[in-house]
């Protein structure tokens, strides 16, 4: 097969070529990105629909219990507690596992003169090892650092509504506000930490609100744009996980779950298989996104800091000079 030119990152576009290009790489490397998404994303899709549709099963019983006046003891409650930590942490360890396996492939395709064709896993391997790593780093790292800003937000806003009402008030809507703001730049700090060796959080932090403020237009419409077209994926794959939801649901509140059908173990079969094809779509959905947002920080990279001239410059020697 005749090798198509490769895409390249550090390159300013505007709009209209970033989705070109965010296009034509997913067009280019379908094959590679689906052959790794599966082979991964499968089993994880499989243990992570059995806890999130176990936390829901969860959910309706409290619900239900709340809407007949039900009592649920110590036990049931402590068991719904532990569900739902389980079904963050597993999660989180899906979405770092997913992280690590597009990186890899990102890394590989402009590290590679032939892209990813013919990619080898003892040449996938070493690399993902690595992006693994660098994933876990990341995702420890930046919780830890959201926990301690909610913290301090929330002593923030607490000192302000026992100063006086409204001064909480007031800090409450500037932090909303400062915290949308600062989302926008957040989203290319994990693009900068995983492409970037030698960043480490901080920096790479510190580095997405520098380019990220400057691009800021820029990455919320590629956002909106690449939301809408996921939105439709994850609406098509959650479509019969939560048409057996909203009829168990009738069924828990209606206090006639016990003895029908819902109850019955080939409904809750049917309902982990359509969880497991919810959690696919989602996790496709990110790959999309992902990708948009590459294209983004490899155009901001080159916009504010002129990373793509830099790297032409370094291969200058690899051209003819006459």
């Amino acid at each position: 097969m005749e090798q198509q030119p490769k895409i390249e990152l550090y390159v300013t576009r505007t709009f209209s070529e970033k989705l070109s290009t965010a296009f034509a790489f997913l067009r280019e490397n379908w094959r590679p990105l689906l052959k790794y998404f599966t082979y991964f994303m499968l089993p994880a899709s499989l243990v992570l629909g059995f806890f999130v549709n176990h936390f829901w099963g969860g959910y309706m019983s409290l619900l239900g219990a709340v809407e007949n006046a039900g009592n649920l003891d110590d036990a049931w409650l402590i068991r719904f507690g532990l569900t739902t930590g389980a079904t963050i942490i597993v999660s989180t360890l899906v979405y770092m596992l997913l992280i690590a396996v597009l990186f890899t492939l990102f890394r590989l395709y402009f590290a590679r003169p032939q892209c990813l064709q013919d990619l080898q896993a003892d040449e996938f391997r070493p690399e993902f090892m690595k992006c693994l790593k660098r994933s876990a780093i990341y995702l420890v790292g930046f919780g830890l650092l959201v926990i301690a800003f909610i913290l301090l937000f929330g002593l923030l806003v607490g000192v302000g509504f026992a100063i006086h009402p409204v001064v909480g008030a007031v800090l409450l809507l500037l932090g909303y506000a400062g915290i949308f703001a600062v989302i926008i730049p957040l989203s290319i700090s994990q693009h900068i930490y995983m492409m970037e060796d030698e960043v480490n959080i901080i920096q790479a932090i510190t580095k997405s609100f520098r380019l990220g403020f400057a691009t800021w237009g820029g990455i919320v419409a590629i956002s909106f744009v690449f939301g809408m077209i996921t939105s439709v994926i994850q609406s098509f794959t959650m479509a019969p996980w939560y048409i057996l939801f909203v009829i168990k649901m009738v069924f828990t509140l209606s206090n006639e779950i016990d003895g029908s059908f819902v109850n019955s173990i080939f409904f809750t079969f049917i309902e982990y298989l359509t969880c497991v094809v919810q959690c696919l779509g989602y996790l496709l959905s990110a790959v999309i996104t992902t990708v948009a947002m590459l294209i983004q920080y490899g155009h901001a990279s080159d916009k504010i800091d002129g990373v793509g001239v830099a790297k032409n410059i370094d291969r200058f020697d690899e051209f003819d000079n006459f």
